[in-house]
């Protein structure tokens, strides 16, 4: 089966989006006015948070951001007696986004002129609504730009930029008294440079209602590829990484490995064809398409040329590139369509309307007319089968960016560049640096495999390696493995490291105080992973070395603990891995301050789209 994969990014047009992003934001910087500095308290402190949300309608990675409940925000815990916030970082994943390239409409288009050729739909009115939904998704993200952030993504990266300002507004406050930086950083990639404008006009917006001072941005939206994009040799603006350097070698074993273990005689590709043709694939996608396609039709898809389907112009194997009508490919290359994409069998064709299903509803503010579709009237009555393809889906995401097979770690490890930089930046700041604040903005193929890296909640628990698999037991599944992707990376998701520090010497060491570290999920409180020691019972602080021993094993002589009678513990264990059945334990200068009368802010976020592509 020619699995339907998220289109490579095609290079060299992303310079001119970057220079447009930065104009815009040096607009804004001309429209800000000086505010008064102010101090709030910090959040009050619950019994205990709220669970995350569990969400509905089965849209794997492609779920759309859920804010945090006011418990969760009330729910965060102070620091501990005499420290201070001294610093915050995260990274972030890009807001709702459209269709990634012209590949899942364009197929299904293909498809549908075949079966309305054929008298393959139920009813001449059933193949019209659905070629009509079709040529409406096609012309909104025409429109929108393939790829490109929707107005969901932009609101919801706006929400977690007024939060990252609003919980650590006294920090910001010092900061800017100080003289003090903020950096923001992108992979390159327009959705994600996108996203951290639209964050920064949040965090700004929520400066100004408080009436609170930040500080400077250091410059617009940096690229970092190298620890923000590492999956790829190419980087978004169509260079490559350096010959010889360390993140060129880690893209180059990464995608090395996953060649290997997804070509014939490749566990995961064992894996992943023994889940897709399970009974209940098969059950599940004649169930979908029979109210759509006649039985006939249904029995015919990849049964021979005239009923496999390419994403080409005519759909055959050898036809030429097809392109998104209405679309202009120079300033849109991902409208149009990669070639090797394909239908070859029902579940596949059910596959690919379950694509659709799922990124219309990342494009709410988009689905309007003269453009207006309704793909989830095919999933009415069909939530079951839903939840199966996102178990189909989620399986792909799992095995390639995630947890994985047991006892490797190819999949995720190459995030370790991302953590070393969350490090390197606490040290920075401790050592006397500069930056208050870091924020990254990247994509599900960042979040993905460092949520697995740093062992996160749904993280935990990695398959059976398993060459040959004869049962169930030996994949992935939902029966006994967390791993979801509408938990672990929906759309925005992000990991928010908060770093505190307190003044003087700490009589367990003779050194400086040793500082502490909080993370959120999804902008909810989590305590560190199994075997990352707090700094007392129940708390969600940890201190920085004992989170270099935990999550990156440096060895360290310094209790893990805060307590008067803390002893001093020496440990140079690993730290946990993943195991099979679970986790083994052991071991804004102007551009960030107001923006006047709104005028920057609308034109950042609904700016004319596609001017050059990202």
């Amino acid at each position: 089966m020619n699995r339907l994969l998220p289109n490579r990014r095609r290079p060299g047009a992303t310079h001119a989006a970057h220079a447009a992003h930065a104009a815009r934001l040096a607009l804004a910087a001309g429209a800000i006015a000086a505010i008064a500095a102010m101090t709030l308290a910090g959040p009050a402190v619950a019994a205990e948070t709220s669970e995350p949300p569990v969400p509905e309608g089965f849209y794997s990675s492609k779920q759309p951001y859920v804010a945090p409940a006011p418990a969760d925000l009330e729910a965060y815990s102070p620091a501990p007696d005499g420290y201070t916030v001294i610093a915050t970082e995260s990274v972030a994943r890009h807001g709702s986004r459209g269709l990634s390239g012209y590949k899942y409409d364009a197929l299904l288009h293909r498809l549908a002129e075949t079966a309305a050729a054929e008298g393959g739909f139920l009813t001449p009115e059933i193949g019209t609504a659905f070629i009509a939904n079709l040529d409406a998704i096609t012309a909104a993200n025409v429109e929108n730009g393939y790829g490109m952030l929707t107005g969901q993504g932009a609101t919801q990266h706006r929400g977690i930029g007024a939060r990252a300002y609003e919980r650590n507004a006294a920090l910001f406050a010092e900061a800017a008294s100080a003289g003090d930086r903020i950096v923001a950083e992108t992979s390159g990639e327009a959705r994600a440079t996108e996203s951290g404008e639209n964050f920064l006009l949040g965090f700004a917006d929520a400066a100004a209602t408080a009436g609170g001072v930040v500080p400077a941005l250091d410059q617009p939206l940096v690229a970092h590829p190298e620890r923000l994009y590492f999956h790829k040799v190419e980087n978004p603006d169509g260079t490559d990484k350096a010959e010889g350097s360390p993140e060129r070698e880690i893209a180059e074993a990464y995608d090395a490995y996953l060649e290997e273990q997804t070509d014939d005689g490749g566990t995961i590709a064992a894996a992943t064809d023994f889940i897709e043709d399970l009974p209940r694939s098969v059950e599940v996608a004649d169930e979908l398409l029979s109210d759509i396609f006649t039985p006939e039709f249904i029995a015919q898809i990849g049964a021979d040329d005239a009923h496999t389907w390419f994403n080409t112009a005519d759909g055959t194997e050898t036809g030429a590139v097809t392109c998104a009508p209405g679309a202009d490919p120079a300033a849109d290359p991902d409208a149009c369509g990669d070639p090797e994409k394909s239908i070859e069998s029902p579940v596949d064709a059910a596959m690919t309307l379950y694509n659709l299903y799922i990124i219309a509803v990342d494009m709410q503010e988009e689905n309007v007319a003269p453009h207006a579709f309704d793909f989830g009237a095919y999933f009415v009555g069909h939530e079951a089968d839903a939840e199966w393809f996102a178990y189909l889906l989620d399986t792909e995401d799992f095995y390639e960016k995630g947890p994985s097979l047991a006892g490797h770690d190819e999949t995720y490890r190459i995030a370790k560049p991302l953590l070393d930089d969350f490090f390197a930046t606490i040290d920075a700041r401790t050592a006397g640096g500069d930056v208050a604040a870091t924020f990254r903005f990247a994509h599900a193929e960042t979040i993905v495999p460092f949520a697995a890296l740093l062992r996160l909640p749904g993280s935990t628990v990695a398959a059976p390696d398993v060459a040959s698999p004869a049962s169930e037991a030996d994949v992935f599944g939902y029966a006994d493995n967390p791993w979801r992707g509408a938990q672990v990376t929906p759309m925005a998701a992000n990991v928010q490291w908060d770093v505190v520090a307190r003044e003087g010497v700490d009589p367990a060491t003779g050194a400086a105080y040793t500082p502490l570290v909080r993370m959120l999920y999804n902008e909810r409180e989590i305590a560190f992973a199994d075997g990352c020691t707090p700094v007392a019972e129940g708390s969600a602080w940890v201190k920085a070395t004992e989170l270099k021993r935990c999550l990156a094993d440096v060895a360290t002589t310094e209790s893990p603990l805060i307590a008067d009678d803390a002893a001093s513990v020496a440990t140079d264990a690993e730290g946990p891995q993943l195991a099979e059945t679970g986790v083994e334990t052991g071991a804004v200068s102007a551009a960030l301050l107001l923006v006047a009368a709104g005028i920057a802010a609308s034109a950042i976020a609904r700016r004319p789209r596609r001017a050059a592509r990202g």
